[in-house]
């Protein structure tokens, strides 16, 4: 039973577990859905990504901090990923409220 407990435990904070930092993060705001941070794709690698997000909550702007990809295309891939994340929305946020994502691309088998 409690290495059942344990195993909920650990996978719960997986799910959450790319969204690393910035204000909106340090505020509170939460990503509405429960998105992927892991995309199936043509390549593998990773990119750190700096979003912009607005009041209504959603993603205005990208600028990746961090890769290991090398393919244009699967940046842009990842790139068009992010910008249709939805945070929570609300009117005491700033006007634009920043986070910092990390999604990693992975080849199929």
């Amino acid at each position: 039973m409690n290495r059942l407990l344990f195993l909920f435990l650990l996978t719960s904070s997986f799910s959450y577990g790319q969204y690393i930092g910035g204000s909106a993060k340090d505020e509170g705001r939460k990503l509405i859905g429960s998105p992927s941070f892991i995309v199936e794709g043509f390549t593998n690698g990773f990119v750190k990504f700096e979003l912009a997000i607005d009041r209504e909550g959603n993603v205005t702007g990208t600028r990746a901090l961090d890769s290991n990809l090398k393919n244009t295309p699967a940046r842009m891939d990842l790139t068009n990923y992010v910008k249709k994340m939805k945070f929570e929305a609300g009117t005491y946020y700033p006007k634009f409220h920043h986070a910092i994502v990390k999604v990693t691309m992975v080849k199929p088998n």
